[in-house]
Parts: structure tokens; C-alpha cells; sequence
């Protein structure tokens, strides 16, 4: 695992510090490649738990989270970071390859974006998107769920 992010500092850009969590090497490498490029500091975590760990230790602003993970799914770990102090209003994006009807309500998401992840795709919805509205509905690959309490 990289090492741990720490809490927001003063100075710190909104918005940039990312968690990207997938069980795939590859897919992780690739993505934490175009992002780094873009600007944001990026972490990985491979798996549930180690996704917690490193959202605990520095809090990021988005989290890309695979649905299908080795010990803890993505839904499990999303609940587990609502429920944590300081990291329950981050922004959390499902990336999965599954429906959204295979996925137990409510979702613990801000958004789901379908696998494959076109990466040009999602380094213009990163810099546009926030949390979800009415009045700010992306359109395309990113489905946002409202219904979240």
C-alpha cells in the first residue's frame, strides 16, 4: 500500500487528492498514471480493508471504488466510510461493471461509472463534478444516485 494520506492541511487543494481502489494491478496502475498527469495526488488500496486503512490515515476528496473486491465489496467499504467521522460527506464513485439493479439499495455512492473506464472520460467528469443534485446531473458513463440519505 502507499503510504497513508494525512488529514486536509492548510494549503491543501479541494478536490485533488484521490483513493483509487481495485483489486486489478493493472487496472489501478493506469488510472493512477492519467491522474498523476492531471494533477491529482493519487493512493491505491487493492482491497476492503486496506481501502479503509488508507482513507482513515489521509482523507481524500474522491474515492473511485471498485464494486468487486477480494474481503470487503465496495458497497461494504462505502458504508464503513459513511459511517466514518470526517469521511462522510467524500465523494464516493462506484466503478463497476455491474447494473445498477444488481446493486442492494440504498447505495452507499455518490455516482456509478460503468466498466470499461474510458480515462479521458473520467479526468473531465473529476474536474467538473461534485456532489450530486438535481441542478447538476452529469450526462454520459457517470449515474448519479440521488437517493443516498
Amino acid at each position: 500500500m502507499d503510504e497513508p494520506m494525512k488529514s486536509h492541511q492548510e494549503g491543501d487543494a479541494p478536490g485533488k487528492r484521490i483513493l483509487v481502489v481495485d483489486d486489478s494491478v493493472d487496472s489501478t496502475e493506469m488510472m493512477v498514471l492519467i491522474l498523476e498527469q492531471e494533477g491529482y495526488e493519487v493512493r491505491t488500496a487493492h482491497d476492503g480493508p486496506e481501502a479503509i486503512e488508507a482513507a482513515k490515515g489521509r482523507f481524500p476528496d474522491i474515492v473511485l471504488l471498485d464494486v468487486t473486491l477480494p474481503t470487503l465489496d465496495g458497497v461494504e467499504v462505502a458504508m464503513e466510510l459513511r459511517s466514518t467521522s470526517g469521511l462522510e460527506d467524500t465523494l464516493i464513485v462506484a466503478v463497476t461493471g455491474r447494473s445498477h439493479d444488481d446493486l442492494p439499495e440504498p447505495l452507499p455512492f455518490d455516482y456509478l461509472l460503468t466498466k470499461p473506464v474510458d480515462l479521458d472520460r473520467l479526468v473531465q467528469l473529476l474536474s467538473v463534478v461534485g456532489k450530486p443534485t438535481k441542478a447538476r446531473l452529469p450526462g454520459g458513463d457517470l449515474t448519479p444516485i440521488l437517493a443516498r440519505p
